[in-house]
């Protein structure tokens, strides 16, 4: 064993691994740094080599810990300053939410090392990049699931992003994770002078980048019917107002007041529970409102929440005017919309002081919204990040729809996270996704996942612009995950094989 090799397999390779996982948060929004998505994961894929399994298992859970502290440390705010959770409290769970985040690199760790114990090449560049993308797969359903920072979103503005309509996001967490085996595969061979080696990495790897350019000047649908002339209204209700009884006629006002302002759009669209008053409760506002819009031959959209006669809500978008149609959130919020195991669970949160909520899921094939003879797919909040979710709605679906409100998580990088992966879920399904936020970020964005136009943050503004429905199917559409599922196990397969059948570097 080298010096170098000695001094990788001490506690600085284990800081290396921390420290790796906190800079890649920064190749994701706000910051961009795509290459970082290169980087880091290159410098983990290296110190996860020549260890044991157990090894390996705490290095990535130190590079989990780094990356998702950085990354969705936001929930705290949501936790302390919204729900009102003491201090500690809102730490602890904020902690332990990264921890378990952390668990996913450090199995994947783990099993890496355990299953292909060998450091063939292929180990590097067939599982590596395989297991990686299969654990981020995992994490989008085990325990209802957190699809949120994957490599591939990181590669919104670079040319892997190719690969999206194809296989989804995570074809270009592949591209990622491969780019990064490559990289690593390179440096090794050039320490060992193995010249056919690093020419093989460095033409493999401008072969993947080349080839996403490529695909990225496709365009899989074409456009159905006339632009909309869309506003989407950003209240910016400050959260510890809207809630509050006292203050309700400021958020109705506010949206009625910035609609009859706008009459001239075709379509206005409000935010998640814009109204926060029952269904039931608002019957004569939205009445009101509804014919008003029907006289301006517009259509109002409109998140709002709804009660059961077993006092329990759910969560709703409802068209009004020339709109139709109702939603109902189908992914809840595990701890924020409801609590998992409250049997269990319930009598903990009430004495740490958390919130406890009781939302139902809706049901699939409720009357989508439309507007006039346009389908929309709608989403609430983080319904969003789940490609598969989004990938089964209707294939005669016109444009995607997400009303959120991230109010809840300050002033923090969520929302410019979540709004990257909308962006996404434009350019997989070719479609143009309408993003409406109480606070920002408030934008239209178009079917190749650019940002066309977008309201300042944090202010009260109406963004108005045109939306071009589409219409036809990105093989993401046409196939799902099945491809992407396979080429993972191929992946896999190729690299046990090899590793039996050869010596191991």
């Amino acid at each position: 064993m080298t010096k170098l090799n000695k001094v990788m397999n001490s506690w600085i390779g284990d800081l290396l691994c921390l420290v790796a996982g906190a800079l890649l948060t920064l190749s994701f929004s706000p910051f961009g740094i795509f290459p970082l998505a290169i980087l880091s994961p290159a410098i983990l894929f290296a110190l996860w080599l020549n260890i044991s399994y157990k090894k390996a298992f705490w290095r990535g859970f130190l590079f989990g810990v780094g990356f998702f502290g950085t990354g969705v440390h936001w929930i705290f705010y949501s936790i302390h300053v919204y729900s009102n959770a003491p201090l500690w409290v809102a730490i602890l769970t904020t902690a332990l939410f990264v921890v378990i985040l952390a668990l996913f690199p450090a199995f994947n760790g783990y099993f890496l090392n355990k299953i292909y114990p060998k450091n063939h090449p292929t180990k590097l560049l067939c599982a590596l990049p395989a297991s990686w993308v299969l654990f981020e797969w995992i994490r989008s359903w085990i325990f209802s699931g957190f699809p949120w920072l994957y490599l591939g979103y990181s590669q919104m503005d670079s040319p892997l992003k190719g690969y999206a309509p194809i296989f989804s996001v995570y074809g270009v967490s592949l591209a990622v994770a491969l780019s990064s085996a490559l990289l690593v595969f390179a440096i090794l061979s050039f320490n060992k002078r193995q010249a056919k080696n690093i020419y093989f990495a460095l033409f493999t790897l401008a072969l993947i980048w080349v080839a996403g350019s490529l695909l990225s000047f496709v365009n899989w649908t074409k456009p159905l019917g006339e632009p909309i002339k869309t506003s989407l209204i950003q209240g910016d209700i400050p959260q510890e107002l809207k809630w509050t009884r006292e203050n309700l006629q400021l958020s109705l006002d506010t949206y009625k007041n910035l609609s009859e302002q706008n009459w001239s759009s075709s379509l206005i669209i409000w935010p998640e529970a814009a109204i926060p008053l029952v269904l039931q409760d608002a019957a004569q506002y939205l009445g009101t409102i509804g014919a008003e819009a029907i006289q301006h031959h517009s259509a109002i959209i409109t998140g709002i929440p709804l009660k059961l006669p077993n006092y329990a809500y759910q969560n709703t978008v409802l068209g009004l005017g020339i709109a139709s149609g109702l939603y109902i959130k189908e992914r809840l919020v595990p701890f924020g919309e409801f609590i998992p195991l409250k049997h269990l669970l319930g009598n903990l949160l009430g004495f740490l002081g958390l919130p406890m909520s009781d939302m139902v899921p809706g049901a699939r094939n409720l009357t989508p919204i439309f507007y006039k003879n346009i389908q929309f797919a709608t989403f609430i909040c983080y319904e969003i990040c789940f490609p598969e979710q989004v990938r089964n709605q209707d294939g005669k679906v016109g444009v995607i729809l997400t009303v959120t409100d991230d109010a809840w998580f300050g002033r923090s990088v969520a929302q410019a996270q979540h709004i990257e992966m909308a962006r996404m879920r434009a350019y997989e399904t070719g479609r143009p996704v309408l993003f409406v936020s109480n606070n920002g970020i408030t934008a239209f964005i178009t079917p190749t996942g650019k940002i066309q136009s977008a309201a300042p943050p944090y202010q009260q503004a109406v963004l108005t612009d045109t939306v071009q429905p589409m219409q036809g199917h990105t093989p993401w559409l046409s196939f799902g995950m099945d491809p992407i599922l396979m080429l993972l196990f191929v992946l896999l397969v190729i690299a046990y094989w090899r590793m039996r059948d050869g010596k191991g570097t």
